[in-house]
């Protein structure tokens, strides 16, 4: 009975408030009996982001939240990748939540969720992504190095895009410059009990292995393995088209790939914010056996002030057997500091 109380009242409230929809009506009932009132956000990685009038934008730890009140309309993710859309209303106790659809209202177990975001009307407000820059110079040796990495995910019900451009050079004095560019576009569509489809484009350049210039098709079939509000485990297997341009030669032919990749994604509770990401990627050659390739990528960030951060990151494209004869070497290696903003 107190669950339909709260559905018909939150439902009258959608369609009395009129203006005051536009306010910071939304609560958020804490464990310790407190009420804040504004306007909830997002919850991802184990936080709410819950915007007041008089505290700014807070983040509250979601074990701390006993019910939640919106009449915006939200998509909520559970740990078995299970979504639901509607609006938000207190369940029949603490640490239970309604979500009130369109055409049924459901009362999930709040232990059990891992995401909660809005659903957007507009394009750009679908849109997340970082940009990172970072640049050293050592003026005995009059090395400069610089790095550009950017990244923006336009995420909607039932898919995802996104895209993710990366430029590392370095130029000194009497030597010619190195470099380490990349540009990937992956669309993800999502499927039920966590598996996913994907399909990849990339195009990259390393004068460590001698390539000028490569280009990938591809996709990848996988699962969420691990689905928590502070970790992220995920595997997928699938194969890939590439073609290469070595430095200083003719394109070569076409080379067929298969593919296995792992992400780890974990985010530290404790304020500020913290995310450590790795990305491994197994390309063992098809047509030209016994070639192997390994993509390796691993980054820490960590929040500095409001949206800014400070981020650590390894990479490392390997390849047994590099084309052309301008390959240095068989690792295209680095460390990168740098200074970012997320959006």
């Amino acid at each position: 009975m107190r669950t339909l109380i709260c559905v018909l009242v939150t439902g009258l409230s959608l369609l009395a408030a009129g203006p005051a929809v536009a306010e910071k009506t939304d609560e958020v009932v804490l464990a310790n009996g407190n009420t804040i009132t504004g306007e909830v956000k997002s919850l991802q990685q184990g936080k709410l982001k819950f915007k007041t009038d008089h505290a700014g934008t807070i983040y509250i730890e979601w074990e701390f939240i006993d019910s939640i009140t919106s009449t915006s309309f939200f998509e909520v993710e559970n740990q078995l990748g299970v979504h639901y859309y509607g609006m938000l209303a207190p369940g029949h106790e603490a640490k239970k939540l309604t979500v009130i659809g369109p055409q049924k209202s459901l009362i999930l177990d709040m232990a059990r969720i891992v995401t909660i975001m809005p659903i957007k009307k507009t394009f750009w407000g679908r849109i997340d992504g970082s940009l990172n820059v970072g640049a050293s110079f050592t003026s005995a040796d009059s090395i400069l190095q610089y790095s550009i990495e950017s990244d923006a995910t336009y995420r909607v019900r039932k898919f995802s895009a996104k895209v993710a451009l990366s430029l590392i050079e370095t130029r000194q004095e009497e030597r010619d410059t190195t470099f380490k560019d990349s540009f990937d576009f992956t669309y993800t569509r999502y499927r039920k009990n966590r598996y996913f489809g994907s399909g990849l484009f990339g195009i990259d350049r390393s004068s460590e292995l001698g390539i000028d210039f490569r280009a990938e098709v591809g996709g990848l079939y996988g699962r969420s393995f691990v689905q928590s509000s502070r970790t992220r485990l995920t595997g997928a297997t699938g194969f890939v088209v590439s073609r290469e341009t070595p430095i200083g030669a003719e394109p070569s032919g076409y080379v067929f790939s298969a593919l296995i990749r792992g992400q780890y994604h974990f985010f530290l509770y404790n304020f500020p914010k913290t995310d450590i990401f790795v990305d491994l990627g197994l390309l063992p050659s098809i047509t030209d056996w016994p070639r192997t390739r390994i993509e390796f990528n691993a980054s820490l960030m960590r929040e500095i002030v409001s949206d800014f951060t400070v981020n650590f990151s390894v990479y490392d494209s390997y390849d047994s057997d590099p084309p052309g004869e301008e390959a240095v070497a068989n690792h295209d290696f680095g460390v990168i500091l740098s200074i970012g903003y997320t959006f």
